[in-house]
């Protein structure tokens, strides 16, 4: 039983005093009356909340905050419309496999939707909405809390879930008169934890089928998803791949495991990957696919990366393995935490081969085909390819690299080679538009000493422009890099090459373009710094991140920038 300094308490003092208990020291918040007795005793208890600007940053600072820690993130927010603002942030954290809670505050329960028991009542109280419906296809798990005593259960049940199995998020409704409700602590109910049967027999089993494989292969290689990372499996993992000689490549969510230099390391594949990726992906003829879902991002709109190859997948999720896309030739469902640790002891137990001739092969396509910088073209502007390899390079050790949307998400993916530890925290399934700023701040407060190099796009600057207030005010150690290029680049590239040239967005007819960025880091009381040539471009970088604090940082480049596309160019 949790050990609480007094007997009695109202419910929303428990909430505050738990979230102390499992050492929750941050929260993201937005304040409201639906959820002001949490939002009073989160004060009472000393957890250091940071005020967003918008309910719909608050989960997506949660989600940096825990992917930069390895701890639940935890996000406040008030009812009715302030919940519903929330769903953006609990979508990203939800496809992104975030472990986040969300805490709502609620209208008195009698006042509730809820209570109704009616499915054509759209509102009741005000500024009320039966949230649970909603966020239920966007959670591992939901619940309106409607007994007080039921409290402890729930918070633990929602602990346990978020970050049990495939991490994800979880959101707790709480009504007003629910919150101050008074609670005898020694009658709260628990939530039974139950326990995982893990079969080392099925394990034993499907680590011979692969083996057994890997002997018949000339050209096997590793492919190593985000799951890899959530399991923290990578170590034994690289330790195979360097044994035995097989190559290893990253998707997106993985690359920043290990440093892009070592010989056995192959960078990150797919359609925005590496100059030689194609090469290997279509070479191969064994693919052991760790946490990876295997996205048409990564093999290709036609599934035809690995044609050659027979694929493993192991993966914590059934449907991910029978899903259409991909096919698998051989399906494991297991979780990598228990997977990856037997694996590896049978490995080293039963494979003797080693596959020298193609990891040399590997090699020397990676040492043929890369990009070299600076790049040497004649136009006066900077090219963003040599802006973000530049970034990457004069990134302190342990820093935290962050995009976000179009031409900075897919050019920082192929260019950074984190040789110094650095870690990068970016929008992995949606690359969505507006996220750098809310997840340049989850990350700062999660390591508070830390530099965060944040970069985004003038377009998309403007869907969090509010958090800029947020950085200034709690002074994060955050560098924003504004890139601009005109506006929306990444989307006139498609809008030209797919309906010849004809936009949506333009200046004439939407208004689109480039803010006066000055101005704006005025605005928001932030330092502002503008880089616009291409001479002395590594150094201005250093420079500016050497200064303390946060910053505001111009970046123009050209407006006709191309992205490299590794199943296309060559």
């Amino acid at each position: 039983m949790y050990i609480f300094n007094i007997i009695k308490m109202i419910v929303s003092d428990f909430i505050a005093q738990y979230l102390k208990k499992r050492k929750i020291n941050d929260i993201f918040m937005l304040t409201g009356y639906g959820s002001m007795y949490i939002n009073d005793s989160i004060k009472k208890y000393n957890i250091n909340y940071y005020a967003t600007r918008n309910e719909a940053t608050a989960p997506i600072m949660a989600e940096a905050y825990s992917r930069a820690s390895g701890k639940i993130g935890v996000a406040c927010v008030t009812a009715g419309p302030g919940a519903t603002n929330a769903i953006p942030g609990l979508a990203e954290a939800f496809v992104d496999s975030a472990p986040i809670i969300v805490i709502s505050g609620q209208v008195d329960l009698k006042h509730t939707t809820y209570k109704t028991n009616s499915n054509e009542i759209r509102t009741f109280g005000t500024a009320e909405i039966n949230i649970i419906p909603i966020v239920e296809p966007l959670t591992k798990y939901s619940k309106i809390l409607t007994n007080p005593n039921d409290v402890l259960y729930e918070l633990e049940k929602c602990f346990h879930i978020c970050n049990n199995g495939r991490p994800g998020p979880v959101w707790l409704d709480v009504p007003l008169d629910i919150q101050k409700s008074k609670i005898n602590i020694d009658k709260l109910r628990r939530y039974k934890i139950k326990i995982q049967d893990i079969s080392l027999k099925k394990i034993s089993k499907f680590s011979l089928q692969i083996i057994n494989l890997i002997k018949k292969s000339n050209k096997p290689l590793f492919i190593v998803g985000n799951g890899v990372k959530v399991s923290k499996t990578f170590s034994k993992i690289n330790q195979i791949s360097k044994k035995f000689k097989i190559p290893i490549m990253f998707t997106r969510g993985a690359q920043d495991l290990a440093n892009h230099e070592n010989s056995n390391i192959f960078e990150q594949g797919g359609i925005k990957g590496s100059k030689y990726c194609k090469e290997i992906m279509t070479q191969t003829d064994l693919v052991i696919n760790f946490g990876s879902r295997l996205a048409p991002q990564f093999v290709g709109h036609d599934f035809s990366a690995f044609k050659k190859a027979k694929i493993i997948s192991i993966d914590i999720l059934k449907d991910e393995l029978n899903k259409k896309g991909v096919k698998n030739y051989l399906k494991v469902n297991v979780d990598l935490k228990h997977f990856v640790p037997h694996f590896f002891k049978i490995v080293n137990q039963k494979l003797d081969e080693h596959f020298n001739p193609w990891m040399k092969i590997c090699q020397k396509l990676k040492s043929e085909k890369k990009f070299i910088f600076p790049i040497n073209n004649k136009k006066k502007l900077i090219d963003l390819y040599d802006f973000m390899y530049f970034l990457g390079t004069s990134a302190p050790k342990d820093s935290v690299l962050i995009t976000d949307a179009g031409s900075n998400y897919y050019i920082g993916g192929q260019v950074w080679k984190f040789k110094k530890n650095q870690k990068e925290i970016t929008s992995l399934t949606n690359a969505a538009m507006g996220l750098s700023i809310p997840l340049a701040i989850g990350a700062s407060v999660a390591k508070k000493k830390t530099p965060i190099l944040a970069v985004t796009g003038d377009g998309s600057l403007e869907l969090n422009i509010q958090e800029l207030k947020t950085i200034s005010h709690y002074n994060f150690e955050v560098n924003l890099f504004v890139i601009n290029n005109g506006g929306y680049v990444s989307m006139h590239n498609w809008t030209d090459n797919y309906f010849k040239g004809r936009r949506v967005d333009s200046k004439k007819s939407t208004g689109e373009g480039t803010l006066n960025l000055k101005d704006v880091a005025k605005a928001f009381g932030l330092p502002y710094y503008l880089i616009n040539k291409k001479q002395h471009l590594e150094r201005q970088i250093k420079k500016i991140i050497n200064k303390k604090g946060p910053k505001f940082v111009e970046v123009v480049t050209d407006n006709q920038q191309k992205i490299f596309d590794a199943f296309v160019d060559r």
